[in-house]
């Protein structure tokens, strides 16, 4: 493949099915194979143009990888990731090249995603160059419009990464994930560490980028409070599998997964409410991924869990025409 889609051609921007990833564990003095990490496992979902699908759940879910994996920078152990209708699974490095100009990626640390040895204006730069777009004064125009974009000066761009606040590094994140026009910006924690005022800067700027370039964002977080405020439709993520995704406004009005609603719960109130009593607090870690529970991987920490739910392994059932959700209880 030489040429990847036209991505205006489709509402349909991402088809992600049956995706896995498995690590391998290694032990000995030969590194045999004693175990497998199932970080992602049999994970489904589509993404529409324009839209913004956020991803939610606790550390050791799998959010990262199952991006990662989408950006093709782990490969998939199993299942097929399409975009703009292309199905980019089982791609070369030279065949993904394409690809790589409409699905770019925001880090979750803002520091260490940037080269400290070379201008910022010269790491945005970096990928109009690899990707033959432009070069000298014409990357530099670009360069320097998109950082006027992003709240940057462009004198700023001949400085180096330890120059900037993290608020600062951010921006020049989403600058270089903007420089060449994607459709979709995978967002890995983007904004957790950050402070809060600096979180609502950004939020503001991704909002504000979106509108004008139509870009679609699949938002890793953990902090629901964030979530709420950017994403169109949320997917929760439990030990490798998405266990409900519906819109915002019925994954805050109505959860029907014990899973969200225990992550709602965990969100701190500001003055306590009659309710607060019948929250539903896990009191236990995650269990590995190395060796997840039978059948359903929550019933471990579930208060609903019965015998069942040890045999059955729950599939993702319809609960209204936007509302899934993988539970036997429901």
């Amino acid at each position: 493949m030489n040429e990847f889609s036209d991505p205006t051609n489709s509402t349909q921007l991402l088809e992600v099915a049956g995706l896995k990833v498995h690590f391998p564990v290694r032990s000995g003095f030969l590194g045999k194979t004693s175990g497998v990490v199932h970080a992602v496992d049999g994970v489904s979902f589509s993404m529409r143009r324009g839209e913004t699908l956020g991803l939610v759940g606790e550390s050791g879910s799998g959010k990262s990888t199952l991006g990662k994996a989408i950006m093709r920078l782990v490969d998939p152990t199993a299942g097929s990731v399409t975009v703009n209708g292309d199905d980019i699974t089982h791609l070369d490095r030279k065949a993904l090249k394409p690809y790589r100009r409409h699905v770019q990626m925001v880090f979750q640390d803002p520091y260490s995603s940037l080269n400290p040895r070379i201008p910022v204006g010269r790491i945005v730069a970096e990928a109009l160059k690899v990707h033959g777009l432009k070069t000298g004064n014409e990357a530099r125009d670009i360069v320097a419009d998109i950082f006027r974009k992003v709240g940057l000066r462009a004198s700023d761009m001949q400085k180096f990464a330890n120059e900037f606040s993290g608020g600062q590094r951010q921006r020049i994140g989403i600058a270089r994930a903007l420089v060449l026009k994607p459709s979709l910006i995978v967002a890995d924690e983007a904004v957790s560490a950050l402070d809060v005022s600096v979180q609502a800067q950004v939020v503001n700027l991704f909002a504000d980028l979106q509108a004008e370039f139509n870009l679609s964002y699949l938002f890793i977080a953990h902090d629901l409070s964030i979530i709420a405020q950017v994403c169109d439709r949320i997917a929760v993520m439990y030990l490798g599998q998405i266990v409900e995704i519906a819109s915002r406004h019925e994954i805050f009005s109505a959860p029907r997964h014990p899973y969200t609603r225990s992550l709602l719960d965990s969100i701190p109130a500001a003055t306590p409410d009659a309710r607060r009593a019948e929250r539903l607090l896990l009191d236990q870690d995650i269990p590995s991924a190395v060796n997840p529970p039978s059948g359903c991987r929550f019933r471990t920490r579930c208060p609903m869990a019965t015998p069942e739910c040890a045999r059955t392994s729950p599939e993702m059932k319809p609960m209204t025409e936007s509302h899934s959700v993988a539970c036997l209880k429901t």
